[in-house]
């Protein structure tokens, strides 16, 4: 379930993400969090909590819990700061030290001149393949142990990766793109596969959508959840008539006008803080209305008739960074579908939230159904 456990709809969106799906029943992580969530007061008091406890649980061995709050400590942190780093790299060490790793292969995928990590979870040429990938902020650590889950009832061939701008891709030097359709062929050209369906998760709900519209060894596409432009991220949470302000500015070129009212508004607002900083380290932008016009690229405008695939949209009504209105929009401008089916996971229902936190489960019952349905 979805927990409300500080009041700030942020940071109960990420707790839940962190500790939902493994840890929501785990009396340790639940005798932890009575002692951290008292201490969640601002991003400072954030990253010395979650540190602290990370620190405590790797010395006493119980890695599982030290690798979620080292991701935890890490969430926060800008790229300008000293530990962002050494939290990455203590969060992937604690997380191979306690996850077995002998029922699936690592592979590098050459592209550009870096490469793309891949997991691979079975080659049964007799089996389907799903590809996985995340969006803006995810690591293929956090999803693996999400998508196994889902693998053990979906009974496919599974690869996950990381493309650019996202994990060790993005640490080796790889920026954050919209035309996703790129990494997805370097993908498939290395492993050799002529068909595929694909789950984008978050962001991913837009990559998915712009991979499937150009190449088209794409078969079946999830949108989990559904994800329509980069600029909705921002929008949702400022008032109309300062948007339209905004973008009349950013329309007049006024960029030192549009980075000061960012930075104004950044100061007082820590996820838009989180959001435009975590965007410029994404993206290697260094203002605001450089990553505004960069955002703009990320959109699902004209792409919908490119796509002639089986879609399945996911949509959380309480989604707090893409607008429910979205799904009926989605759902007009895939006129080439080969079929559409849309899911709206509600407050009554559960899994109201952005990607279904607190109630994932509910999610991958229906991709489940969408992805073996003949």
């Amino acid at each position: 379930m979805f927990e409300e456990y500080t009041g700030n709809e942020q940071f109960d969106l990420q707790i839940n993400r962190f500790m939902g799906d493994t840890f929501q029943n785990d009396s340790r992580a639940q005798k932890d969090l009575k002692e951290i969530i008292p201490k969640l007061i601002d991003v400072d008091g954030w990253f010395k909590v979650w540190h602290e406890k990370a620190v405590e649980r790797e010395q006493n061995g119980d890695f599982d819990l030290a690798s979620k709050y080292y991701q935890a400590a890490e969430f926060y942190l800008d790229d300008s700061s000293s530990y962002k780093n050494e939290m990455y790299h203590k969060y992937r060490e604690n997380f191979y030290k306690s996850y077995d790793t002998s029922h699936f292969k690592m592979y590098e995928v050459p592209y550009e001149q870096s490469f793309l990590p891949a997991i691979r979870m079975g080659e049964d040429p007799n089996l389907p393949t799903t590809v996985f990938f995340a969006g803006y902020d995810s690591y293929i650590e956090e999803l693996l142990p999400m998508i196994e889950n889902v693998a053990k009832q979906l009974k496919h061939n599974i690869i996950l990766f990381e493309g650019p701008g996202q994990g060790s891709a993005l640490k080796n030097g790889l920026k954050f793109i919209p035309n996703w359709e790129k990494p997805m062929k370097a993908l498939l050209d290395y492993f050799n596969l002529d068909q595929v369906n694909i789950v984008g998760i978050s962001w991913g709900g837009y990559f998915a959508i712009r991979a499937a519209a150009f190449e088209k060894r794409i078969d079946k596409v999830v949108c989990f959840d559904i994800f329509y432009s980069g600029l909705d991220t921002l929008k949702m949470k400022t008032d109309k008539k300062d948007w339209a302000s905004l973008m009349a500015l950013m329309e007049a070129k006024e960029e030192e006008a549009v980075n000061q009212i960012f930075y104004k508004k950044m100061s007082q607002d820590l996820d838009l803080n989180w959001k435009i900083k975590k965007g410029m380290e994404n993206t290697g932008e260094k203002t605001p209305f450089a990553l505004i016009k960069n955002f703009e690229k990320h959109t699902m405008a004209n792409l919908g008739p490119l796509v002639n695939q089986d879609v399945l949209l996911l949509a959380g009504e309480q989604d707090q960074y893409v607008p429910i209105e979205r799904l009926h929009q989605i759902e007009k401008e895939l006129v080439n579908a080969a079929s559409v089916t849309s899911k709206v996971f509600t407050k009554e229902t559960g899994g109201e939230q952005h990607c279904q936190a607190g109630y994932r489960h509910l999610a991958f019952d229906v991709i489940n159904q969408f992805l073996t349905k003949k």
